[in-house]
């Protein structure tokens, strides 16, 4: 109720500069309700269109964690061996152990030499992985009649290969769902992650026509802009989390876990509630801009008050940083409280930019009234 009111009254100084009534308190609650009316059918529409691409949405989350995987066992490959060509030597070494001596030749003859090479240095690594470490190096050492097989298996001990079979992103165990209406409810959630994207420009109008009432042609346009800026910022902040923020995060939590011997068998519920909800703060976060400028237009903040109060402002968005994030760790934190930063130092800009154009056009006022006053034009010479 006490954020109610303080919204009510920001519309109404906005209508008592436009020489408007002021609105009794239950007229504003008509105008919320309908707002939230439009913005939830809205949003409905948007979820119910995005949940026929709920496939598509679920493969372009799961990017980010397929992508913390593939960094993390192509760093233990000696330079050369690809991540698919070493993913298919470890299925076709699976495929190997229970056939004989001949059928294996015949196997192998099936694939190319270098192929077959590495299949056969992921065979020797299997079966020096129970034996103590000074017997497992000397098995690697002599466990093929090959030569190039028995330098490929040393070269990839040395850098610790990974042999988990596959290219090990079935190990995170990221589609495992605990309940049957799992899956369901996650595909709901998805779309209506996606919903808020797509319809964020439209969810911005209402909200800002509700704030801004009654506007004439000129503030519409300016309202588009807004909406336009509004909904650049959120696509960047999403589009920077999901390309620069998320993948590091994960990484992070990725390896952490691995120092402690604690295997990440990441449950997909879990995995995109923590994707989305970053996500989305990330966008939020990106619209300082949009909520500073407003009060700047109306007077509430100046460029001399921004500047001065700097300092607040940085432990300000440092606390709001850790707050929003889902994750406590401090370069989470700093990656979201940079940008907004930044984003702030643009608003103090803007703001200088827009007080020196009113203060402009203040003179350009005061110069027409002296001039029209001197040349006997003014309603002051009556």
């Amino acid at each position: 109720m006490f954020f109610l009111k303080h919204i009510f009254r920001l519309r109404e100084k906005w209508q008592i500069k436009r020489e408007d009534e002021e609105k009794p308190f239950l007229e504003h609650l008509d105008d919320l309700r309908t707002m939230l009316l439009r913005m939830a059918l809205c949003l409905t529409v948007s979820t119910i269109l995005c949940a026929g691409f709920a496939s598509n949405l679920m493969d372009i989350l799961r990017r980010p964690v397929n992508q913390v995987w593939d960094m993390f066992e192509e760093s233990h490959l000696p330079a050369g061996i690809g991540l698919e060509a070493w993913g298919k030597a470890k299925e076709m070494a699976t495929a190997m152990t229970g056939l004989g001596a001949s059928q294996r030749e015949l196997f192998l003859r099936q694939v190319s030499p270098s192929q077959a090479d590495l299949t056969e240095a992921a065979l020797v690594l299997r079966g020096a992985q129970p034996l103590p470490e000074d017997r497992k190096q000397i098995f690697i050492r002599e466990g093929s009649p090959s030569a190039s097989v028995r330098d490929l298996a040393e070269a990839l001990y040395a850098q610790g290969a990974v042999l988990a079979d596959g290219t090990g992103r079935g190990a995170l165990k990221m589609m495992s769902a605990f309940q049957p209406g799992e899956a369901f409810m996650l595909t709901i959630k998805l779309s209506l992650y996606a919903g808020v994207v797509i319809s964020f420009p439209l969810l911005l109008y209402f909200l800002l026509q509700f704030i801004i009432p009654g506007l004439l042609e000129h503030e519409r346009h300016l309202l588009y802009k807004c909406m336009a800026v509004g909904f650049g910022l959120f696509l960047a902040g999403t589009l920077f989390c999901y390309f620069i923020v998320l993948p590091r995060v994960l990484a992070f939590f990725y390896t952490y876990s691995l120092e402690f011997g604690i295997s990440n068998e990441w449950r997909i519920g879990y995995y995109l509630s923590f994707a989305t909800q970053m996500i989305l703060m990330f966008g939020l976060a990106f619209e300082l801009p949009v909520v500073v400028m407003p009060f700047v237009k109306l007077g509430v903040l100046t460029y001399d008050m921004m500047k001065s109060t700097r300092r607040y402002a940085i432990v300000a968005i440092a606390i709001l940083a850790a707050i929003i994030t889902p994750t406590p760790d401090v370069a989470t934190m700093m990656l979201m409280a940079v940008p907004m930063y930044a984003l702030y130092e643009i608003c103090i800009i803007l703001a200088w930019m827009h007080e020196r154009k009113e203060a402009a056009r203040t003179r350009e006022e005061i110069a027409r009234f002296e001039e029209d006053f001197n040349n006997n034009n003014s309603p002051y010479n009556q």
